[in-house]
């Protein structure tokens, strides 16, 4: 999903020696939470609706406004956009098209949609999440890892503690992920007791990354193992040829074929 697919367009803009009480009335009337401020053509800068609230009514826009506002690509992935969001604790950024501004994103708008991707039970995303990144970094020609994570002998997990117990142990694997993970890292719940990692991490952290997911793990008081099978678009022979589907099929069976032998639980 990306930011041009959820932007608000066209952007509507006020020019700097505007005051802030035309400002608020125009937002009102466009029932919009921000303006972005333009004067002679060039942006300047970006007046929100808290702006407003912050100034007298008859300062002018130039006093209250946001300068040097943040921007994105309109074709940039909507978590990336939420990500800069929640680091620099801002509500919206405007969305760019080689250096014109096109639209304006908020969080909650990209929170809300990106809800429908999430998976309710660990919170992390569906696999639509990491198809989508895959597939983008296979069209950009950049060279990436795949990781498909199986927890080893689950059906025997459930059986031995019942499906809560076995609930509470996905969303605790889960969770540790979500600790080892990364800004190079996308994570998804792919199926079941599955889950991959798309990361762009160097080698070095990438091999420290499948090292400690291959040792045992102990997981709501229960012992658990997970077979990990790769695919690096550093070593395997013509990486780009494939679809992320076949990446995914390649991961999966190296996974299968690492399956221990004897069971977990006797």
């Amino acid at each position: 999903m990306k930011v041009g697919e959820l932007m608000s367009s066209p952007v509507q803009s006020v020019s700097s020696d505007k005051s802030v009480r035309h400002a608020s009335e125009l937002m009102a009337r466009l029932e919009i939470g921000s303006l972005v401020v333009q004067d002679h053509g060039s942006l300047v800068g970006i007046l929100t609706s808290r702006d407003v609230r912050q100034s007298h009514p008859n300062r002018i826009v130039a006093d209250a406004m946001t300068r040097k506002p943040v921007s994105v690509p309109v074709d940039s992935f909507v978590w990336d956009a939420l990500g800069t969001m929640e680091r620099l604790r801002i509500e919206r950024l405007l969305v760019t098209d080689n250096d014109r501004v096109c639209g304006i994103i908020t969080r909650d708008t990209i929170r809300i949609h990106l809800s429908e991707l999430q998976d309710p039970l660990t919170g992390l995303f569906r696999p639509a999440y990491v198809q989508a990144i895959g597939e983008e970094l296979l069209r950009r020609r950049e060279r990436f890892h795949l990781l498909f994570i199986d927890l080893n002998d689950f059906g025997e997990i459930n059986k031995r503690y019942g499906h809560p117990v076995g609930d509470d142990l996905i969303k605790g694997f889960a969770d540790k992920l979500l600790t080892l993970a990364t800004a190079d890292d996308y994570l998804c719940r792919y199926a079941g007791d599955e889950f991959v990692i798309v990361t762009v991490r160097p080698e070095a952290s990438f091999q420290q990354l499948v090292d400690v997911l291959r040792e045992p793990q102990i997981i709501e008081d229960i012992p658990v193992s997970m077979t990990v099978g790769t695919v690096s678009g550093q070593y395997e022979p013509g990486f780009f040829s494939y679809s992320f589907r076949d990446l995914i099929s390649k991961a999966s069976l190296l996974s299968t074929s690492l399956k221990p032998n004897g069971l977990l639980f006797s």
